[in-house]
């Protein structure tokens, strides 16, 4: 096969699939310029932004206080006319 039958055969199917090729293209393209432009966004949002406080939380305790607040709950007895307290 010589160089002019391969160059044939790629012209061709671009001819043949180009408009595929092309829909195909922008698609993966838009994805990509809005996938940069959202780690843009969010690399300048956090550099700007202040920082957050954040509270270190004992997850034992938490779900403690959850279990004794829930028994509790339950136990209340029900309010006139049968409907649970709020």
């Amino acid at each position: 096969m010589d160089v002019y039958t391969l160059v044939s055969l790629v012209f061709g199917l671009l001819v043949a699939f180009g408009p595929f090729l092309a829909i195909v293209a922008v698609l993966v393209g838009g994805l990509l310029v809005g996938c940069v432009i959202v780690a843009i966004v969010g690399a300048v949002r956090t550099r700007v932004a202040p920082p957050e406080e954040t509270r270190d939380v004992d997850v034992a305790e938490f779900f403690e206080e959850q279990t004794a607040a829930a028994a509790a709950a339950a136990a209340a007895p029900a309010a006139p006319g049968g409907e649970p307290r709020a």
